[in-house]
């Protein structure tokens, strides 16, 4: 999961990179260190330059008009709700980045002289395989590296083994003579960590606006991601990579699905509380027009299920149709309960037929 560029950079500070003097706000505020200013929206998300949420500021007024601008504005699906307001920092745009390597036991190191949006249209290098050991990472750099980056990278590697990141990348970091500054952050998390990362969970939990995602995640024991928060369908699924393609082809058919969702049906242990939930979050949305449920067992009791699918939809009622396909163990009896006690439910096993179904519906 990707963190604000103030979260990422906060963990910089940690470890001793350095960033331009600056400061996070809510409101409209006039800055309080010397300008002039980037003004930065915070999203959990890419994309920001392309999309206009980084602004140069000269003045404490254009600044102060900057953040008015993009609080409130949605970027893929997230609303801005706080801005990055950071001195202009100056030296020669480098990239640096140091990611997971699970082929290779280890990390890998990716840099290039040129940083900024050019590094993305000309695509990511290669990099260079490190050991994940901290002496040895620390030998190996100055071979690689401009002696001002050397530290920096240094530093980086230890964040990501001592965090147990999946990407620590900085772009532009900006090089002088005998020091480096932090431009930018890009810090993706690995969730399965939290557990052992209580620092990063309080700083998750503490802005539940920026990442409400991973805090359902936390919270209820399985995933599920706002897509779209204008999207028509949501989807009640399980597996990861049959829930990818279902939202592929939905997208394919000009339909926009809501979510993304892997109930881990193994993990309902008899509860409807996980349906319940994923229930209640569709149905805040206020487009919905559609509910696809599909579920492909091979260990899982569907009859078991569909029992705990009714018992849901009992206990939190919606208002659009709800398909469902579930094929697998006790499809049959699975296909009776429903009958039974979730009348309106259109039962439809066949997948293609399904999907025609919800995107019908969503329109």
């Amino acid at each position: 999961m990707l963190l604000t560029e103030a979260d990422g950079k906060a963990l910089l500070r940690e470890a001793d990179i350095p960033t331009p003097p600056g400061e996070l706000v809510r409101a409209p505020a006039t800055p309080s260190v010397p300008g002039p200013w980037m003004v930065k929206a915070q999203v959990p998300a890419g994309g920001r330059g392309l999309a206009g949420l980084i602004r140069r500021a000269e003045t404490p007024q254009a600044a102060r008009a900057a953040v008015a601008a993009l609080l409130g504005a949605t970027h893929r699906g997230h609303r801005v709700g706080a801005c990055l307001i950071e001195q202009v920092a100056r030296g020669e745009e480098h990239y640096l980045a140091i990611a997971l390597d699970p082929a290779a036991y280890g990390l890998r190191l990716l840099y290039r002289p040129e940083g900024g949006m050019a590094v993305e249209w000309g695509g990511l290098l290669a990099g260079t395989a490190l050991p994940p050991e901290p002496a040895a990472i620390a030998a190996a750099l100055p071979g690689l590296l401009p002696a001002a980056v050397v530290p920096v990278a240094t530093r980086l590697a230890e964040l990501v083994l001592t965090r147990e990141l999946a990407l620590a990348e900085i772009n532009p970091l900006f090089v002088r003579a005998a020091s480096a500054v932090a431009g930018d952050a890009r810090i993706v998390i690995d969730l399965n960590a939290l557990p052992r990362q209580p620092a990063l969970a309080a700083r998750i939990a503490a802005d539940p606006d920026a990442y409400p995602d991973a805090i359902r995640r936390q919270e209820h024991g399985f995933d599920y991601v706002t897509l779209d928060p204008a999207g028509r369908i949501g989807l009640l699924t399980t597996g990861a990579g049959l829930s990818m393609m279902l939202i592929d082809e939905m997208t394919a058919a000009g339909a926009r699905p809501l979510n993304f969702c892997d109930i881990r049906t193994s993990m309902l242990r008899g509860s409807p509380a996980r349906i319940i939930a994923a229930l209640e979050w569709m149905a805040a949305a206020s487009d919905l027009r559609a509910i696809l449920v599909n579920i492909f067992a091979g260990i899982t009791d569907l009859a078991e299920f569909a029992g705990l699918l009714a018992e849901a939809l009992a206990a939190r009622p919606v208002a659009v149709p709800v398909i469902a396909r579930l094929v697998g163990r006790n499809a049959g009896a699975a296909a009776e309960i429903l009958t039974a006690r979730a009348p309106l439910v259109v039962l439809e096993p066949d997948l293609t037929r399904a999907l025609a179904r919800a995107v019908e519906a969503a329109r």
